[in-house]
């Protein structure tokens, strides 16, 4: 064997060796990205846990939000102050959905989501009105998210007591009379 057969030999080896290589790394790749997503996810059921625990866990809160959505006349200072907060806490919560999202971190499913609660909650005049007062504290491009999220008419947020007595009704065993 010459010395230029054993190059070509070294050559073929270094060459397969770099393609295991770039294999190896593509599969890396991959497993991060998806233990990325995986992250990401977690995170955002942590902060949808947080926040349902938070408004649970404190009844004059979820008055403050109730009267505040349907714009009560008996709403106070310190309730809307209140509301006020969630609002900011939930414009977060999206604003972060939003970008991550353009960034490709969350996927299709999980952004609808997002824009269905979103859209469900720029309903109700309440929190139409909270966005109005603090959308300029957001980039332009999440604004106009926000914006074209907006239906054109506000209208009263869903009863979701009656809703659930209804639905809960209907899930009673029949009884024979």
């Amino acid at each position: 064997m010459t010395l230029s057969d054993l190059a070509s030999i070294g050559s073929l080896v270094s060459g397969v060796a770099v393609l295991v290589s770039l294999v190896y790394l593509a599969q890396q790749t991959r497993q991060n990205s998806k233990h990325t997503r995986a992250l990401i996810q977690q995170g955002r059921a942590e902060q949808t846990i947080d926040y349902t625990f938070q408004w649970a866990g404190d009844a004059s809160l979820v008055e403050a939000v109730l009267k505040s959505e349907n714009v009560d006349p008996t709403l106070d200072r310190i309730q809307f102050h209140r509301y006020l907060y969630t609002c900011m806490s939930s414009f977060a919560f999206i604003e972060d959905q939003f970008y991550q999202h353009r960034d490709g971190l969350v996927d299709e499913d999980r952004h609808a989501s997002s824009v269905s609660i979103a859209s469900s909650r720029l309903r109700s005049p309440g929190y139409r009105a909270c966005w109005k007062m603090l959308r300029y504290g957001y980039a332009p491009d999440f604004q106009q998210f926000m914006d074209r999220l907006m239906p054109l008419d506000p209208e009263a947020r869903t009863d979701f007591f009656e809703q659930w007595r209804v639905l809960a009704m209907e899930e009673l065993p029949k009884r024979s009379a």
